[in-house]
């Protein structure tokens, strides 16, 4: 079973380290853009009611995606953090009918349905307030500064924080109205919840789930959605 949920895609940002006049979630890999992939996935499940945009003021490419019913396109913020509260605040304005709000980066095109869908049955059968996927840290950690290590960090029980992150409709906006000033430091909706009482459930997702951070990326991209014969 799944629970109805609306996706937020948040969209707004730059992408300075990818060295690209074009926003890296609309280059393409084989024709189609990096953020269509994501799109698919959740326009497909009948349980997602909406899946929400936020882009930049100035985005001229989102044009470029195939219309849909369930997409909403709305104006971002100057962050990630806050593209992500316009995406929320627009959901919950509306008069969608949902349990749940899913967070997805779009440059992570190669998260499978399988995958997907079993976060979703996981969060909906063991009632869970928020489930973010994660990979446990397999690389040695050192803290340094100004090019010299000052130590070496302890990576037992370590964990990367991807995306999607799942959160119950009700947590959210607990989390939201906890930090309702500065959503800057946050690099993720899962850390709105640290200073709260709400447990926050790890599941491991496979390491193809990767985030398009430079322009190297793309090709290992492709060679995981080859292999995954979503593309030929």
């Amino acid at each position: 079973m799944i629970n109805p949920f609306v996706t937020i895609l948040p969209s707004a940002g730059s992408g300075y380290r990818f060295n690209s006049e074009l926003p890296k979630q609309y280059c393409s890999i084989q024709n189609k853009m990096i953020i269509e992939y994501c799109l698919d996935l959740f326009i497909e499940i009948d349980e997602c009611q909406a899946v929400c945009i936020p882009i930049s003021k100035d985005d001229r490419y989102h044009k470029k995606i195939q219309d849909h019913p369930k997409l909403h396109f709305v104006e971002g913020g100057s962050c990630r953090a806050e593209s992500v509260k316009k995406g929320y605040d627009f959901l919950v304005s509306d008069n969608f009918v949902y349990d749940n709000i899913l967070i997805h980066d779009p440059v992570r095109p190669c998260l499978t349905k399988k995958e997907l869908t079993k976060m979703l049955e996981n969060f909906s059968n063991n009632e869970f307030q928020a489930l973010i996927l994660a990979l446990p840290i397999s690389d040695t950690l050192k803290l340094s500064k100004d090019n010299l290590i000052q130590s070496t960090i302890n990576r037992e029980n370590v964990w990367r924080a991807l995306t999607p992150q799942l959160f119950s409709k009700e947590t959210l906006k607990k989390a939201y109205n906890s930090n309702s000033e500065d959503l800057s430091n946050f690099t993720d909706e899962a850390s709105l919840l640290d200073d709260l009482d709400e447990k926050v459930m790890t599941m491991q997702c496979s390491s193809d789930n990767i985030k398009i951070t430079f322009q190297e990326d793309l090709r290992l991209a492709e060679t995981i959605l080859h292999n995954q014969k979503r593309i030929q």
